[in-house]
């Protein structure tokens, strides 16, 4: 059956029976009062097509856009060739290699981002209802940042959001946005966030710390450093140069290096007496043990980084996202000052 003739069936099927005996049941069908007219499916572009421009007005790239959807450039190409001529408007300039939206294209990013939003929010509702009525929110997090500001608030949020499972993954690696196993991620800085939605959290700077026993042999000025292995993390392998020069010792020679791929290693190192590291401040304000088993010897850079909270910019104003913000942002005032209840 055709496209069209099933439509006619479809359309047919909501009407009431007509005769066919006079002129006057020639004319167009009543509707019954209150049913409003379907908007003809036809005037619709297909799911794929939408995704296409989407991807692509958020990438500013046809390229990345195909990447993120698993398919070839030519293919997003061919979809949004397909949109500009079914509407017979432009949605992207194009100047080569670059491409911009057009004034239409961007109201019309903005009306599809909201309307996938919605029916990706509709149907993890409903295939959630079907799994025993919990939602599920995925969770990316650097290791230092769950156990730190996440863990110790988790029994709030699920006062809270009884009816909401997070699911925490905690690592190093990069979220993977282009897959459907997370909703939102916890970076430092932005790297890989092309297309995505990012909202600061909050902004740390280094601060060396190490154990009470080893800041008794005398770390009173930065100079002192010297005499002490310092304690570094393969993901931030400039961060004791900055400090260093930001303290005016930029030439500073330490006893010895000490290299871990975690921020979490190095703390734990720090903490066992083996040299001295550069501690998130003021999160770490927030773990176990500071100020006892492990102490700040220098003032926070001069340099900050950010935490930033990641998701897909049509999810961005969804429910369990938003829910899940909010508590954040209290339980990052939390972990940063630990006297606030």
């Amino acid at each position: 059956m055709s496209f069209d003739a099933a439509q006619s069936e479809y359309d047919s099927a909501d009407l009431p029976r007509r005769h066919t005996t006079s002129k006057s049941d020639d004319a167009a069908p009543v509707r019954a009062p209150g049913r409003p007219s379907p908007i003809p499916l036809r005037t619709l572009p297909s799911l794929s097509a939408l995704q296409a421009f989407q991807r692509s007005g958020i990438q500013l790239s046809f390229r990345r856009a195909a990447r993120d959807l698993a398919l070839s450039p030519s293919a997003i190409s061919h979809q949004i060739r397909n949109l500009e001529e079914h509407f017979g408007v432009r949605l992207f300039a194009r100047d080569g290699r670059v491409v911009r939206l057009t004034a239409e294209g961007e109201r019309y990013l903005e009306a599809v981002t909201r309307s996938l939003s919605m029916l990706e929010e509709a149907s993890r509702g409903l295939m959630h209802q079907g799994r025993g009525g919990r939602r599920e929110l995925r969770v990316s997090g650097l290791p230092f940042f769950v156990s730190t500001v996440l863990i110790p608030s988790l029994s709030e949020f699920e006062k809270r959001w009884p009816d909401l499972t997070l699911r925490i993954e905690s690592t190093h690696e990069y979220a993977d946005f282009n897959r459907a196993d997370v909703d939102v991620a916890i970076r430092l800085g932005r790297e890989r966030t092309a297309g995505l939605r990012l909202e600061p959290l909050i902004e740390v700077r280094g601060m060396p710390v190490c154990s009470p026993e080893v800041a008794a042999r005398g770390i009173s000025e930065p100079e002192d450093l010297a005499r002490h292995v310092l304690i570094h993390v393969s993901s931030q392998p400039r961060a004791w140069t900055a400090w260093l020069k930001g303290v005016g010792c930029a030439d500073l020679e330490p006893r010895g290096h000490l290299w871990f791929d975690s921020l979490p290693a190095a703390l734990d190192a720090a903490e066992h007496g083996l040299g001295v590291a550069l501690a998130p401040h003021p999160l770490i304000n927030g773990r176990k043990g500071f100020g006892e088993t492990l102490v700040p010897v220098g003032p926070p850079c001069n340099r900050s980084q950010t935490y930033n909270l990641v998701c897909r910019p049509e999810q961005y104003d969804a429910r369990w996202i938003t829910a899940f913000r909010n508590w954040l942002t209290q339980a990052l005032g939390r972990s940063a000052d630990p006297r606030i209840n």
